[in-house]
C-alpha cells in the first residue's frame, strides 16, 4: 500500500515535467499559453462590453462567471505544462497572473456585482460600487501586464515571435477609457440628483425642519459636479454624456432660487397656508417628473454612445 501511494505521488510530481518535455521547440511550448490567452481575452471582452452597457445585471453576472470558469480551465490546463527546459519563468509568472485574474473576477468584481442593484439609490452606494470596480480593474490590468512581461521574456530568450491581438487590445483600452470616463460623469450627475431626492424624501416623510440646508447642499453639489466635470475629457466623438449632464446642472441651478427654495420655504414654515401648500405640491410633482425625464434621457444618451462605439 505504501509503495502504491509513493508511486502515485511520484507520478503526480512527474506529470507536469513529462508534459513539458513534449514540447521540443519553444514555439510549440509558447502556443499552449497563447491559446489560453486568446480564450481569456474573448471571454473578458464580452464581460467588459456587458459592464459598459450596464443595464442588465444578470447578463453582467453571466459573463463574469464565464471569465472565472475560463480562468480556472486555463489554470488547470497549464498546470500540466510545467517549465520549459528547466526555465520556469513563463509558466510561473503566467500561473501567478491567472491567480491575480481570479482574485479580480471572483472576489473583487464579485463583490462589486452585489452592489449593482442599489448603486443608483444613493451617492454613497454609487461611490462604493465604483471603488470596488476600480480595484478589480486595476488588479486585472496588473495580471495582464504580469503575463505580458513573462511572454516578452520568453520571446526574447528563445527567439519566438509572440502573437498579440493588437486590434482586440486597442479596442479593450478604448472601451476601458470610455467606462472610466462614463463613471466620472455618472458620479457627478448622481451627486446632484441624490441631493434632490433627499429633498423630496424629506418632504414626503414630513421631516421638513432642515429643508433650507438641503437646498444649500443641492447648490454645493451642483458646483462641485461642475468643477469636477471640467477635468473630464470624454473620448473624441463621445462628448454627449458630459453635455447632457452639464445641461442638467444648468437646469437645476436655474431652478434653485426660482422654484426649489420657495417650495421648500412653504413646507418648512410651521403655519402653512393651504393655497401656498397646494402650489408647492404642484411644483414638487412637476420637478419630480422633470427629474425622471432627465434620468431617462441621461441613460438613453449613455446607451446610444456605448452602442455606437461597440458597433465601430
Amino acid at each position: 500500500m505504501k509503495k502504491l501511494i509513493a508511486l502515485l505521488l511520484f507520478a503526480a510530481f512527474m506529470a507536469p515535467q513529462a508534459e513539458a518535455q513534449r514540447y521540443k521547440d519553444a514555439r510549440s511550448y509558447y502556443r499552449e499559453f497563447y491559446s489560453q490567452t486568446r480564450r481569456i481575452q474573448v471571454k473578458n471582452m464580452r464581460y467588459v462590453e456587458a459592464v459598459a452597457k450596464g443595464s442588465d445585471e444578470r447578463r453582467i453576472k453571466k459573463f463574469r462567471e464565464m471569465v472565472v470558469d475560463q480562468l480556472k480551465d486555463s489554470k488547470r490546463e497549464l498546470s500540466r505544462v510545467g517549465a520549459y527546459k528547466d526555465d520556469d519563468v513563463l509558466h510561473r509568472e503566467y500561473m501567478a497572473g491567472l491567480d491575480m485574474y481570479l482574485d479580480a473576477y471572483e472576489n473583487l468584481f464579485g463583490k462589486a456585482e452585489e452592489l449593482l442593484a442599489n448603486r443608483y439609490k444613493s451617492i454613497e452606494n454609487l461611490e462604493a460600487y465604483y471603488e470596488l470596480a476600480n480595484k478589480a480593474e486595476v488588479k486585472a490590468l496588473d495580471a495582464g501586464y504580469k503575463i505580458e512581461k513573462a511572454e516578452d521574456y520568453f520571446g526574447k530568450t528563445y527567439q519566438v515571435d509572440l502573437r498579440r491581438d493588437t486590434v482586440m487590445q486597442q479596442k479593450m483600452v478604448k472601451l476601458d477609457e470610455m467606462i472610466v470616463s462614463n463613471r466620472e460623469v455618472t458620479l457627478e450627475y448622481f451627486r446632484v440628483e441624490a441631493e434632490l431626492q433627499r429633498l423630496f424624501s424629506a418632504i414626503d416623510s414630513n421631516k421638513t425642519d432642515n429643508l433650507s440646508e438641503i437646498i444649500g447642499a443641492i447648490r454645493q453639489a451642483s458646483r462641485t459636479a461642475r468643477t469636477r466635470l471640467e477635468d473630464v475629457e470624454p473620448l473624441e466623438d463621445f462628448e454627449g454624456l458630459k453635455e447632457q449632464t452639464m445641461y442638467f446642472l444648468d437646469e437645476v441651478e436655474g431652478s434653485i432660487d426660482e422654484d426649489l427654495r420657495p417650495m421648500a420655504e412653504v413646507y418648512e414654515f410651521k403655519y402653512k397656508d393651504q393655497d401656498d401648500l397646494a402650489d408647492a405640491r404642484e411644483v414638487m410633482l412637476s420637478y419630480k417628473e422633470f427629474l425622471k425625464e432627465m434620468r431617462t434621457e441621461f441613460f438613453a444618451v449613455r446607451e446610444e454612445m456605448i452602442l455606437d462605439y461597440l458597433e465601430e
